[in-house]
């Protein structure tokens, strides 16, 4: 990859990061808001739940001393007075008792605010020189009524309960609060409320962001401080690359006048090249000052490379000669090699005819028969796309089918008649036999594969061994199909000759002896096409048969 490809990439991943810690941005802060959202309603709602408790825990007390008149239990609750009011302002009853006031309040903002909140259990706030908070209850057609000494709820290290009566005024709060707001900023802290709504007064919960702001505003920061380096980089990329791409292209340049310049060099020029002739290349950078270390080296590389160009160039040429010498005697020498590797497979091919030549002479009835066989090899081999060499090899070795034949009695191989099952068990030894004739010479594996498995069937029912199928050497196949066929067409001294026709029908159909399943399903195939060619080559070997006996018989 190029180095402006490796910029380019770079660039774009810098600005794909871009646009992922914008969009990580964004989220946090979604989520920042999401979850303070949550927070605050979750804990507004347990303050309500717990306000709820707390006013009907103080009403339960109230009731509860208004009958028994015990002080002590309003010491308990926080309560520093208690009266009972009745509907007319009366004060009928007052713990700690009270002498010096008279009993009538009706007149009073303090009766006016127990009237004013006279819902159920309610919270009040007078605004006497002296500001009290009171918690009542109406029962009994009258007022059961408390005043406060201190108030502890709704507060925490986190957040802090604010509550405003019906009039939109701030009855309590940890704090003094003038208002309030949305979004509260109080000694140091930034706080966020909820409010709730109880009986008639809201109760506002302010949670504490601070921290969490902080923590959302510190990412941020640091994002956006990436960002922006991200925008400076890709600048200075930008710059590096095009600077790149300029040096780059002069290197590239050089180096491709100098690729061109050896291309055109030929045989001849390598004795008389020399420096001048690079010239060009090395001129357009040779005072070139790069600003990359790279090219700086990719340069002396390049001045490096002419200079052990030149210095192979005089190597050749003084060796050119030698070369020429050496090549000239590798060629003699392998003429000489691929002579007396043509002698020495002539001189096999010679072996193989002449034992064939013996085993003709062996057996009567042998004769022309492993000529022909040959030839049908031949043509099935041919057909059946196998190289020239194994085409040739397969016709001067079909021959030698038989050969293991030179090892059984004259008299068994030549028996007018049927054999008997001995006779004929020891007739089958011809195809083993065939392994102690040729050994384990490497240059008559073809024919001892022949002479030992011509025998075998393709499925499995052919002797010596049993094999089936591919198990068979190819060439095995081949000559078994051609050996049946020349056997069915030629007279035996226990049988009369076959016509073409019928030896066809044999091979292909079958008989009560011979199946088509024994022969190689590829083999009889080439056999099915081409059959006509096998009985050309039979009827002309039996012509030729007749010519010689009848001058046989003239001579006579």
């Amino acid at each position: 990859m190029r180095y402006s490809e490796l910029i380019k990439k770079h660039i774009k991943n810098s600005t794909i990061q871009n646009i992922i810690f914008l969009l990580i941005i964004f989220i946090l802060w979604i989520l920042f808001f999401l979850n303070i959202n949550s927070n605050l309603k979750s804990i507004s709602k347990i303050n309500l739940n717990k306000f709820n408790d707390m006013m009907n825990n103080y009403y339960y007390h109230l009731k509860y001393i208004s009958i028994i008149n015990d002080e002590k239990l309003l010491e308990d609750i926080n309560i520093s007075k208690f009266y009972v009011i009745d509907e007319k302002g009366n004060i009928r009853k007052a713990l700690p008792p009270i002498f010096d006031k008279e009993n009538n309040i009706s007149d009073t903002n303090f009766y006016y605010e127990l009237t004013n909140n006279n819902s159920g259990i309610f919270i009040f706030k007078t605004n006497d020189e002296i500001s009290r908070l009171y918690i009542g209850g109406k029962f009994n057609k009258t007022y059961l009524v408390g005043e406060l000494e201190k108030i502890n709820f709704g507060n925490d290290s986190n957040y802090f309960v604010a509550i405003k009566n019906k009039k939109n005024e701030i009855i309590y709060s940890k704090y003094n609060l003038k208002s309030i707001s949305k979004i509260l900023y109080l000694d140091g802290r930034l706080y966020i409320n909820f409010p709730s709504k109880w009986n008639e007064i809201t109760l506002y919960t302010f949670v504490d962001i601070t921290n969490q702001l902080l923590y959302n505003l510190v990412i941020s920061l640091i994002m956006l401080i990436i960002i922006i380096w991200n925008f400076v980089d890709r600048k200075k990329n930008l710059n590096f690359m095009n600077i790149f791409e300029m040096e780059f292209s002069k290197i590239i340049k050089s180096m491709e006048n100098f690729l061109k310049e050896l291309r055109i060099l030929d045989k001849q020029s390598f004795l008389n090249v020399s420096e001048r002739d690079f010239e060009d290349v090395i001129q357009p950078i040779k005072n070139e000052e790069f600003y990359f270390e790279e090219l700086k080296e990719l340069k002396e590389v390049e001045f490096y490379s002419v200079k052990e160009i030149l210095e192979l160039f005089d190597e050749i040429s003084a060796s050119t000669e030698e070369l020429e010498a050496t090549n000239k005697e590798l060629e003699d020498l392998y003429l000489q090699i691929e002579k007396a590797y043509n002698d020495l497979e002539e001189s096999y091919r010679k072996f193989s005819a002449h034992l064939s030549s013996i085993a003709e002479k062996y057996d009567e009835i042998t004769g022309n028969h492993i000529e022909r066989v040959a030839k049908y090899s031949k043509i099935i081999a041919k057909k059946m796309g196998y190289s020239a060499k194994f085409v040739s090899d397969i016709e001067a070795y079909a021959p030698l089918h038989d050969i293991g034949k030179l090892m059984i009695k004259h008299e068994i191989l030549n028996k007018p008649g049927g054999l008997t099952r001995d006779e004929y068990e020891e007739m089958k030894k011809h195809t083993v036999l065939a392994d102690k004739i040729f050994g384990d010479d490497e240059r008559f594996k073809m024919a001892k594969n022949i002479a030992m498995y011509h025998h075998e069937n393709y499925d499995g029912t052919g002797y010596p061994f049993r094999l089936k199928g591919e198990d068979i050497p190819i060439e095995a196949r081949i000559v078994a199909l051609a050996d049946i066929y020349d056997a069915l067409r030629s007279e035996r001294p226990y049988k009369d000759e076959y016509t073409h026709e019928e030896a066809y029908n044999i091979i292909v159909k079958g008989d009560f002896k011979t199946k088509p399943s024994i022969f190689d399903p590829e083999v009889l195939e080439v056999f099915k096409k081409y059959h006509l060619e096998f009985d050309k080559i039979y009827t002309e070997y039996k012509k030729r048969e007749r010519i010689e006996i009848e001058k046989f018989d003239k001579v006579d």
